[in-house]
């Protein structure tokens, strides 16, 4: 394995390797509303750190966040994937269960089940919205359509579930609500009008109330999707240079792997 460099090793305690996008995030609220001590471990995407041998042997899909937990043990356990690293914390941490719902309990499966929502659909879905709108090198009507609706579908169903209770589980605020909340915080960027969803933008409103959010986006920098800071007239010459940017970092990482996509007897029928 690849020597880490000593300022970017894990100390005891709880360690986040991030960056200033929209997953790693969800981390810092996590720790921050229970009030872990943790090492913000910035990697630097620009000079392609995440792809460095060392990060990969934290993350083989070489993207934030993870966690290296050093233990007083002595030992470590690494995690990666941001539902994953939500549930360890939660696991490790949370055992008054502030953010969750005990193991095993109708609670805990919702909230189980409405994470993976966002890490199967929300997310994803908002994502690529957000690819299509912001960061394509060239105009795409029908991806910017495709997942755009699907994008407002999805908010549709959150707005539904939390037309029925406080937090999209139940009473309480959970890391799925954390997971969520960053990109219906993000939703301007993505393509979506959030004021077509009352229930989200009450709860996401909520949300942006509580201190630990508070603290939490301003770990590594002032959060910069938001929907005022993406709407701010002084602040465009930075979005014109991460849309830039943002595609030619795409377009570097995706041109390796370009191929003919195999063909089948069908294709082409679905244009007729």
């Amino acid at each position: 394995m690849a020597p880490i460099p000593p300022e970017k090793a894990p100390k005891p305690g709880l360690n986040v390797y991030g960056f200033a996008s929209v997953n790693p995030y969800k981390v810092t609220i996590v720790a921050e509303e229970l009030g872990i001590p943790y090492n913000y471990i910035a990697i630097d995407m620009s000079s392609g750190e995440s792809q460095a041998e060392w990060f990969k042997s934290i993350n083989p899909n070489s993207k934030m966040p993870a966690l290296v937990h050093v233990k007083e043990d002595g030992t470590s356990v690494t995690v990666f994937e941001s539902a994953a690293c939500l549930l360890y914390i939660a696991s490790e941490f949370d055992k008054e269960h502030m953010i969750s719902y005990p193991v095993g309990t109708p609670g805990y499966w919702t909230q189980l089940s409405w994470l993976s929502w966002q890490v199967a659909g929300y997310g994803p879905m908002m994502g690529q919205a957000s690819h299509f709108n912001r960061y394509c090198p060239e105009p795409v009507p029908y991806g910017s359509w495709r997942y755009t609706a699907e994008s407002r579908r999805l908010n549709q169903v959150l707005d539904d579930q939390l037309s029925t209770s406080p937090f999209v589980a139940g009473d309480r605020l959970t890391v799925a609500d954390v997971a969520i909340f960053i990109f219906a915080h993000s939703s301007k960027w993505c393509g979506i009008d959030i004021n077509e969803f009352p229930n989200v933008k009450a709860w996401r409103d909520k949300l942006l109330q509580r201190p630990a959010f508070q603290k939490a986006l301003q770990i590594p920098v002032p959060y910069q999707f938001s929907d005022e800071a993406v709407c701010n007239p002084d602040g465009q010459d930075f979005y014109n240079t991460v849309r830039k940017y943002g595609t030619q970092m795409i377009k570097q990482a995706t041109d390796r792997w370009k191929a003919d996509v195999p063909s089948v007897p069908s294709d082409y029928s679905n244009y007729e």
